[in-house]
């Protein structure tokens, strides 16, 4: 037998090396090719918010509250602070406790402290439909779907929210794009064999439901809960009757992962909760529409009184905006052909069924029910805005259709029954919201899709083998065809033709903007140029050299019941509202957000004639108690009107003039006279009075433990901060006084005089106050927040005991499986 030269066996070997190279690379790229087709759409679709230096507006609280917050947050973190104050709006409010501050929000932490705020910004919009999409495809994945049903299921969510204003509506793109790795982690925790492999499943869901709280602490986290509370009961319906084990251990493991999810969350959910109560909405949204109705006549109440049309599931099947593709919505139906994902179809579908129920008017606008909703826990947080459960569909679709495209895998059928069930698919996302009267423009991006996804459906049924990469082929060309449809769109978003009164299929955008406008429209490109709305101008840079309040005036703006919401455009910009004055550093006393303390809530109310949104802050027509009370030096009115008081012109820019209030009070006052009142009302009706002077007169809740001196002169104080949290006051007092602090009342403020604890009184219905004897002293005010500390450490207890578990765990099998002695 001859054998092989060296040379001739060096050779065999290498080609052995190159074939056994050459199927791990092609294992590789076939692992690979869904998550690379996921990410490459999603970038294509966002490349005009990745690769253009321009923000958005399309959404109107991007500007007005998640840019600026974000930007504080992170150049507070950037420069090693932890901001608990925000002193840039509602003249000073907690920060890292409010919902929406992003503490805690591990993307918005990262990118805003790493990045400039419109780099941030933009990476943050594009990588939540990154995040869902990728998740949505492990998720189905870990539910051993195929990669080609499992491709469809991530790509289509993916750009259902990359093509529509669901992406810029941050909290809701937030929490849909964490909610599927929730539910990996619960899916590789309820499948798992051992301790060791189940708990990181456990770390991975219990983080991902913090970042959903975080993103959205409301609506967001709620249908995240629903859904991982529906998964796990279907995962243990399906344990026990499939595998026939007994029901203790599944409902004992899903009660425990529910259980750590809230508690390793405790940093996050303890200081949100309990600062509710000290706010405009520590009574509910129920009780908000009855103070705003005392407060100032006002007409818009929180809880609106039905819900939405019955037809907006369809929205998923229209263009331009969330459209889900043909080939998951044709496939859907197929969903209750998968005998082995039935429960997986049973848990979403469950989901969408009741969410779909939840907004319908005729059960939203029933007495019966909102009184029972009433009775329950956060009950008006929902009825706050029932539409905002149409949020479960977009996972839903996607979802079922994966599950549809892996039932004609599994189980192949003939041709013409494929035929019919993907007609049926056609009849309901097509024929019935045509024949209910919807738009046929809407559905034209569906029919053509059809053409295409229909024989590639009925030859994956029939298991050709290009059909495995042709489906998601075909789904690729509809979802990059719709997002270009969406960025070339004009106009406001186009209606279904469904909805109750609107007979038009689109019309421009309104002012006021509303939810329904926002929700899922189709998504432009950012037009607002990132440099020009980032840099400070004339009259920013002013007030950064001469740091003090400053209130902007302009009419007919100000008597919108939204504030300054609607005046977005660059020539507004100068005036320095919806929160860019927070940009460059600079104090404003009103601002816009759902939670304000309410004192100062219900002052801003009390003052104005006309309603204002529960959101809004702004003064119609401030007076010069106002803006004393307020500490507001100056004014920013356009250049023809004239000043609501008396004020010196300082300096103008593109039509708007910034002027200096004459007869201004300063951040800190020395004020000789008090009176102290037993009932908070009374210093409200005081300050509200006409002729109250707040340069020499303060109404002050609790005994200052000093009395005020007859026809005293007031003394002089000077004001530093050397933190938001850390102020420093200089007083020097005739007599004694009262040091009147124009930030805030908080319960977290503490002061010493000389080092010496002193109170912080409420003075004035809604600012501070700390009493000092004759002389010059030196105040030290220090703001700290122990709820985030106490969640901190609840949060440290329940991840170390996870560590502990995690240690413990192999060395409790290994015990286990050594041999006892005999």
């Amino acid at each position: 037998m001859k054998t092989a030269v060296p040379e001739e066996a060096d050779v065999r070997e290498q080609e052995q090396h190159a074939v056994r190279a050459g199927g791990r690379a092609r294992r590789t790229a076939v692992a690979l090719a869904g998550p690379v087709l996921i990410t490459l759409s999603v970038v294509f679709a966002m490349r005009g918010f990745l690769f253009r230096l321009y923000i958005t507006d399309q959404h109107p609280d991007i500007l007005a509250m998640w840019l600026p917050r974000y930007c504080f947050l992170g150049s507070s973190l950037a420069s090693g602070h932890v901001p608990l104050w925000n002193p840039y709006q509602f003249t000073g409010a907690p920060y890292a406790s409010d919902a929406q501050s992003g503490w805690l929000y591990l993307p918005v932490m990262a990118l805003f402290s790493q990045l400039s705020c419109g780099a941030a910004l933009r990476a943050l919009i594009a990588f939540n439909p990154l995040l869902g999409g990728l998740s949505l495809y492990w998720l189905l994945r870990k539910e051993d779907l195929h990669r080609t049903a499992s491709t469809v299921g991530g790509l289509s969510y993916a750009m259902i929210m990359a093509t529509s204003t669901v992406a810029i509506s941050l909290p809701f793109a937030g929490a849909l794009a964490w909610t599927p790795l929730v539910l990996v982690g619960a899916s590789g925790w309820m499948r798992a064999g051992t301790w060791l492999r189940r708990l990181p499943w456990l770390a991975l869901g219990a983080v991902a439901w913090g970042q959903v709280a975080a993103a959205h602490m409301s609506h967001g986290l709620l249908m995240c809960s629903c859904f991982a509370a529906a998964y796990l009961i279907a995962r243990t319906v399906h344990v026990v009757r499939s595998e026939h084990e007994r029901a203790r251990r599944p409902i004992l493991m899903s009660l425990g992962f529910a259980a750590f999810l809230v508690l390793a969350n405790t940093a996050i959910i303890l200081p949100h909760l309990l600062l509710i109560g000290g706010t405009s909405l520590r009574g509910g949204y129920a009780a908000l529409g009855v103070q705003l109705t005392e407060a100032a006549g006002v007409n818009d109440a929180p809880l609106p009184e039905g819900g939405v049309f019955s037809g907006w599931p369809f929205v998923l099947a229209s263009a331009p905006g969330a459209f889900a593709g043909a080939t998951v919505l044709l496939s859907i139906l197929l969903a209750v052909r998968t005998r082995g994902k039935r429960y997986l179809a049973a848990a979403f579908a469950s989901v969408g069924l009741g969410a779909w129920i939840l907004t319908l008017d005729a059960l939203v606008g029933a007495t019966w029910f909102r009184n029972l909703v009433l009775r329950l826990p956060f009950g008006d947080v929902y009825l706050h805005n029932p539409g905002r459960l149409r949020y479960a569909l977009l996972l839903v679709g996607p979802v079922l259709g994966a599950i549809g495209i892996q039932g004609l895998i599994d189980r192949p059928i003939e041709g013409r029954r494929a035929y019919a069930w993907l007609g049926a698919g056609l009849g309901l996302f097509l024929v019935l919201p045509l024949v209910m009267g919807a738009h046929p423009a809407r559905f034209g991006m569906l029919l053509a899709g059809a053409v295409f996804a229909v024989p590639a459906l009925v030859a994956l049924a029939r298991h050709r083998r290009w059909a495995f990469v042709a489906v998601p082929a075909v789904l690729t060309a509809e979802l990059l065809a719709s997002a270009v449809f969406s960025q070339t769109h004009q106009g406001g978003p186009p209606l279904l033709g469904l909805e109750p009164g609107q007979e038009e299929a689109a019309r421009p955008l309104p002012l006021p903007l509303t939810e329904e406008d926002v929700r899922v429209g189709p998504l432009r490109w950012p037009e607002v140029p990132e440099s020009d709305y980032l840099t400070p101008g004339v009259i920013a840079r002013k007030l950064q050299v001469q740091p003090a309040r400053y209130l902007t005036w302009a009419p007919p703006a100000t008597y919108f019941e939204k504030g300054y919401l609607s005046t977005q455009d660059e020539t507004y910009w100068p005036a320095l509202e919806n929160g860019r004055g927070m940009l460059f550093g600079v104090p404003d006393p009103m601002g816009y957000s759902p939670i304000q303390l309410a004192r100062y809530w219900a002052y801003i109310r009390a003052t104005n004639s006309l309603p204002l949104f529960y959101n809004a802050s702004v003064l119609q027509e401030p007076t010069l108690t106002d803006l004393q009370l307020l500490g507001v030096r100056y004014l920013i009115v356009p250049e023809d009107l004239q000043p609501p008081v008396a004020a010196q012109p300082v300096i103008t820019e593109g039509g708007w003039e910034l002027s200096s209030v004459v007869g201004w009070e300063p951040r800190v006052s020395v004020v000789p006279e008090w009176t102290v009142v037993a009932d908070p009302a009374e210093a409200l009706e005081q300050v509200l009075r006409y002729g109250f002077d707040p340069a020499l007169q303060a109404a002050v809740e609790g005994d200052p433990g000093v009395q005020p001196v007859p026809e005293a002169p007031p003394g002089v104080a000077r004001y530093s901060e050397t933190t938001p949290e850390d102020v420093q006051i200089r007083v020097e007092a005739a007599a004694p006084s009262l040091v009147l602090v124009r930030n805030a009342y908080d319960t977290g403020w503490s002061a010493t005089v000389d080092s010496e604890p002193a109170p912080v009184l409420r003075a004035d219905w809604f600012l501070q106050a700390v009493p000092v004897p004759s002389g010059e002293h030196e105040i030290h005010l220090v703001y700290r927040d122990p709820t985030i500390g106490r969640g901190l450490t609840a949060s440290a207890v329940a991840w170390g005991i996870w560590v502990v578990a995690l240690v413990a765990s192999p060395v409790v099998a290994r015990r286990r499986a050594r041999p006892r002695a005999t």
